[in-house]
């Protein structure tokens, strides 16, 4: 069994408050500093969607500066407690392994059953691309009895490629952006050596983390529907919101296209800023490493014969070309 003090250097609880007569729910993020806001926005979602129960957050925060932190503090309040993991400098992963741009990071949530098994059989553990739209009830009340978790499928798109090299039956592969997990069960069966055992093994999978987790899960889940996990994939001017039924749940916003760029600011996304601490901060145009999202939307405004505007981004697309040469 890998020791918890391998993962984590400090555990530091910001606030703590609990409503007696609520019921308690244990929420896990794992997230780099580039990550910190969208967690901060995903946290408020869920905050304004379940005043009727005891929110207790857990952030697996690695090299997270202590500003971006503070900004939590600002979610105090009765039926809220916010506790930070600081990630210890001995977490690694195989580079070779983190295809896709996919972070580090995202394999925390290997450690999070493992360290909070000690004080619930129960978490969620939810990406930091994601909004909570309604509330978080009949999520949790699902029964996880002789299973891992509780998940939602992927996409047909996925299902067709990773089913096949995952050797998981069609239409079992899941999404795992958002799963409800059985602390004990995952504790007794030793999955989060497993699973670092097969992300450092030199093996190379497609989506990482998700494929290790689906191999190692197979057959022990219970699959909810997509409402629970309802994978948005965003373009410019971000309308796809409007096509989300209202009993979504959990919006999850796939792609390199996030909501909290203003190429991709959906009218839903930024009501939650509007209401998070990160209400007054201003907006990158759109994520650093892809500046081609910015001739994109040149394009589509100089089809709209918005031609001052589509000169002006296209400007910016190539004063961002130049400086990332240098």
């Amino acid at each position: 069994m890998m020791k918890e003090n391998y993962f984590i250097s400090k555990i530091t609880t910001l606030f703590n408050n609990e409503v007696a007569s609520f019921k308690t729910i244990h929420i896990a993020f794992c997230f780099d500093d580039n990550y910190a806001m969208p967690a901060g926005i995903a946290i408020s979602s869920i905050i304004l969607n379940n005043s009727d129960k005891n929110l207790v957050f857990h952030l697996f925060a690695n090299k997270v500066s202590d500003k971006k932190i503070s900004r939590f503090h600002q979610f105090n309040q009765q039926n809220v407690t916010l506790i930070c993991y600081e990630v210890s400098d001995e977490f690694s992963v195989n580079p070779d392994t983190l295809v896709l741009h996919v972070s580090a990071s995202t394999c925390l949530r290997f450690v999070v059953p493992q360290i909070l098994n000690k004080v619930t059989s129960r978490v969620l553990y939810l990406d930091c691309d994601v909004l909570c739209k309604n509330n978080l009830n009949e999520l949790i009340n699902t029964d996880l009895s002789d299973k891992y978790a509780a998940v939602v499928p992927d996409v047909d798109k996925t299902q067709e490629k990773q089913c096949l090299a995952c050797d998981i039956p069609y239409g079992e592969y899941f999404n795992a952006g958002m799963i409800y997990i059985n602390t004990d069960m995952w504790v007794n069966d030793n999955l989060t050596e497993k699973a670092f055992e097969m992300i450092n093994s030199g093996k190379v999978y497609k989506f990482a983390d998700q494929d290790v987790l689906n191999i190692l899960m197979k057959g022990k889940t219970v699959f909810l529907p997509k409402r629970f996990n309802v994978l948005t994939s965003l373009t410019v001017g971000g309308k796809e919101d409007s096509l989300i039924d209202d009993a979504a749940v959990i919006i999850h916003y796939v792609t390199g296209n996030k909501p909290w760029y203003q190429l991709y600011l959906t009218p839903l996304y930024e009501y939650y800023i509007s209401s998070s601490p990160w209400a007054k901060d201003k907006l990158l145009l759109a994520n650093e490493n892809a500046p081609s999202t910015t001739r994109r939307y040149a394009k589509l405004l100089a089809n709209q014969h918005r031609y001052f505007s589509a000169l002006k981004y296209y400007f910016l697309y190539l004063k961002h070309k130049v400086f990332k040469r240098r």
